[in-house]
């Protein structure tokens, strides 16, 4: 800890010096190097103690790296240990990451860089997880101070006509027995602080400002934004065979797995739910929002194929 504690000296240190020399810049890579080191350190410290001391030397040299003048010019593409995701129009950068606790659950932490056209420069935003105090998780309006906290993976972006959203896929590891996907929405304020939690969600099968997917633990849930094409049912039947007539759409869409019980006995305790692949559902851009599609028959035209490979016939030998 004392080491580590001496080496953010040394980086704090350098980067004020940097700092101070103008027209000669930053050595963004440097940091990020470091910031990967730190990140490492804090993910496999033995105790929760050290591993938020770590984090919290983490957390420092990151919100001194993005105040730095050009910051947000840096690709952080050489990043592994963090998530960071920039917005199409560029107007914003999302830093995310976690920290697992004794108790095997999960604390993400994050920053929010964005452009303040008003005082002409870039604002940081730490994000404060506040999952464990929010009754109503699915419904809340949130800030970055009352963040549902997750790593980003995703971000796609759509328009109203009084509205920037930015929808968030991400991932949190919860706690001992279930993981977590979900979808957030993000927009900002005219002050350009950030608002989390939003209704775009239409005929969804509950009221919803977030999408928040609980499944068990060693399980493997896909939430994912593509390309596919799906049948929708026209509301008309052949008049022949009497049933119902689909016709084909194509469009970037929302797409996850259904989720349902191990057992019918088992209700729907989240640490029993597991994917079930076979079904999908979805999401559409629509005017902005979204628009939720059930039972989705998925398929991503974008995909290679496997190679059809002739084998051998194999006849039955006694």
């Amino acid at each position: 800890m004392k080491k580590w504690s001496l080496f953010l000296l040394t980086l704090l240190m350098a980067l004020s010096v940097f700092g101070q020399r103008k027209g000669k810049g930053c050595d963004f890579e440097y940091w990020a190097d470091s910031l990967d080191r730190l990140r490492v350190e804090a993910m496999t410290a033995r105790t929760e103690v050290e591993r938020y001391g770590l984090n919290d030397d983490f957390m420092n040299l990151l919100e001194l790296t993005l105040q730095e003048d050009n910051s947000f010019k840096f690709g952080w593409d050489s990043v592994k240990n963090f998530s960071v995701l920039a917005s199409p129009d560029k107007l914003f950068k999302i830093f995310t990451w976690f920290i697992y606790k004794d108790d095997f659950t999960v604390e993400n932490f994050g920053f929010i860089q964005v452009y303040n056209d008003g005082r002409k420069k870039f604002e940081v935003y730490p994000l404060y997880d506040k999952r464990a105090i929010m009754d109503n998780p699915q419904t809340t309006i949130g800030n970055h101070k009352k963040w549902y906290g997750a790593v980003y993976y995703k971000m796609v972006m759509t328009k109203t006509k009084s509205k920037t959203y930015y929808t968030l896929l991400g991932w949190n590891g919860n706690d001992m027995f279930t993981n977590q996907k979900v979808i957030e929405v993000l927009y900002f304020k005219q002050d350009m602080s950030p608002v989390f939690g939003a209704n775009v969600f239409k005929k969804y099968t509950d009221k919803a400002y977030r999408i928040i997917f609980d499944y068990a633990k060693n399980s493997v849930f896909s939430l994912k934004y593509e390309h596919h094409t799906y049948d929708v049912g026209t509301g008309k039947r052949d008049p022949k065979t009497h049933t119902v007539v689909y016709e084909t759409q194509s469009a970037d869409m929302i797409i996850f797995d259904d989720i349902a019980p191990l057992d019918d006995f088992m209700g729907n305790v989240a640490a029993f739910m597991v994917p079930e692949s076979s079904v999908n559902h979805g999401f559409v851009q629509d005017n902005g929002k979204w628009l939720y599609i059930n039972k989705v028959n998925g398929r991503n035209p974008d995909k290679d194929k496997p190679a059809h490979q002739l084998k051998e016939r194999e006849y039955y030998k006694p």
